[in-house]
């Protein structure tokens, strides 16, 4: 009985109304939507300064080394752009960098959104980059075109799936460091098949470089996929 009574009182006592209009009050307030362009062009601003200068110092490397050592041509393309696709790896791995990752899942939009634009801002100035080696290196250099796009996509591609696949698996620092190895064993991988295969940079081997860029690309969407579920996974309540 005495309980009974206690829980009246409380009840009584922390008595909260129906809101009124309530509806009517949010509608005035209701934050505005970001769209996808202006989520990625804010995220531009997040991403750190000296990543996009770095990109195209290397980008001028590929160039310069290309039109100047044109007996090494080839692998000096696929030996640098590993780089490339490792700057956008560490810029999203900040956050576990300096454990920050819980402040990200906090905030108002999506780790997943907030990882996507700013994948789809480096990655679209890494296109751009490409779209204005492929055309000088054909034209200043040994390779063709297609050569070219082929030798800059292959190993860029196939870094970001496997560092991807390394962030993914092995959380801070340590994971960082081995996406750094896992790009620079494939950049040396290029003076190491010069020096096996000589052959593997000819033209007539392009029909194999062309199937290893497909299974780079698949393999970066398989990832990319897989790292966006595990961040949904971790997203707060």
């Amino acid at each position: 009985m005495m309980n009974r009574k206690l829980k009246q009182a409380l009840s009584d006592a922390f008595y909260v109304p129906p809101p009124a209009r309530k509806a009517a009050f949010l509608k005035q307030h209701r934050r505005r939507e970001l769209g996808r362009w202006e989520l990625i062009a804010l995220q531009v601003r997040y991403i750190r300064w000296w990543v996009w200068p770095l990109s195209l110092v290397l980008s001028s490397f590929i160039l310069m080394t290309g039109t100047l050592s044109a007996e090494s041509t080839p692998w000096y393309i696929a030996a640098l752009t590993p780089f490339l696709a490792l700057l956008v790896i560490t810029e999203n791995g900040r956050a576990q960098l300096y454990q920050m990752d819980e402040l990200e899942l906090a905030c108002r939009m999506s780790r997943q959104s907030v990882i996507l634009a700013r994948m789809v801002a480096l990655g679209l100035f890494h296109l751009a980059l490409f779209g204005l080696l492929t055309p000088l290196l054909a034209v200043w250099s040994t390779v063709g075109a297609a050569q070219a796009g082929v030798y800059l996509l292959t190993p860029y591609l196939l870094t970001a799936a496997l560092g991807m696949e390394l962030t993914r698996r092995i959380r801070g620092r340590e994971g960082l460091l081995a996406c750094g190895a896992v790009a620079a064993v494939i950049s040396v991988s290029g003076p190491l098949a010069v020096n096996i295969r000589p052959a593997l940079y000819q033209p007539e081997n392009l029909i194999w470089w062309g199937a290893a860029l497909a299974a780079a690309m698949i393999a970066a969407a398989v990832e990319f996929t897989l790292n966006v579920k595990n961040m949904g996974e971790l997203q707060w309540n």
